[in-house]
């Protein structure tokens, strides 16, 4: 009986503390300025929600490695969320105004 406590106690042991996966959602806060994806901490390939939740306006302006304006998006104070292209990695990042870009 005891070898059965023991192996059993091992055994939930090991298979509660495997199956816990912790998700958490990156949320990125970025201010007026230029910013390269590597300067943002963003990832490449990957759909962001954007929203303004600041009671400034801003702007969001997105060119490519090729010097093209792939995305221009105005944000009134604490606007809803607008879903973007999937990022590339020669792609520079323009913020101009004062309110606060939330990437999630």
């Amino acid at each position: 009986m005891k070898k059965f406590i023991v192996t059993f106690s091992i055994f939930s042991f090991l298979l509660f503390t495997i199956t816990t996966i912790n998700s958490f959602a990156v949320t990125k806060t970025l201010t007026q300025g230029l910013y390269t994806l590597k300067d943002s901490g963003l990832v490449t390939g990957t759909d962001y929600n954007v929203e303004n939740n600041s009671s400034g306006r801003a702007m969001l302006l997105i060119v490519d490695s090729t010097q093209l304006i792939q995305e221009l998006i105005r944000f009134e104070p604490n606007s809803r969320k607008y879903t973007l292209k999937p990022l590339n990695y020669g792609d520079i990042i323009i913020i101009i105004g004062a309110g606060n870009l939330e990437f999630s």
